[in-house]
């Protein structure tokens, strides 16, 4: 069963895009120049990843903005056909509320 993610409830301008920094161990959200948050993971032997923390900075907060970036970096491993290991407890949550993010975890 799919369960609608839902939208942050701030709309930004530009639309915040996803980037992997893989120099810093971490995903990132961006909305044109400003950071709005980052997911830290830890990259196994083998390629997965570990998800380690969620963190969206001070002004972004409490809008939704981690359910989208979690939801953006599910989305990215699963097309790359990466496996994760959520330490990170936003992420564990998150896929409890959203099942059928969970094909992708170890």
């Amino acid at each position: 069963m799919e369960i609608t993610v839902p939208p942050p409830t701030v709309t930004l301008d530009p639309t915040p895009t996803l980037r992997d920094n893989p120099d810093r161990d971490r995903y990132e959200l961006w909305s044109g120049e400003e950071l709005v948050g980052v997911e830290g993971y830890e990259r196994t032997d083998d390629g997965d990843l570990i998800l380690l923390h969620t963190v969206v900075t001070e002004k972004f907060g409490r809008a939704g903005f981690a359910r989208l970036l979690v939801s953006q970096v599910l989305d990215d491993v699963a097309a790359r056909g990466i496996k994760i290991t959520p330490v990170c407890t936003y992420v564990q949550k998150f896929l409890e509320r959203y099942p059928q993010y969970r094909a992708n975890v170890r």
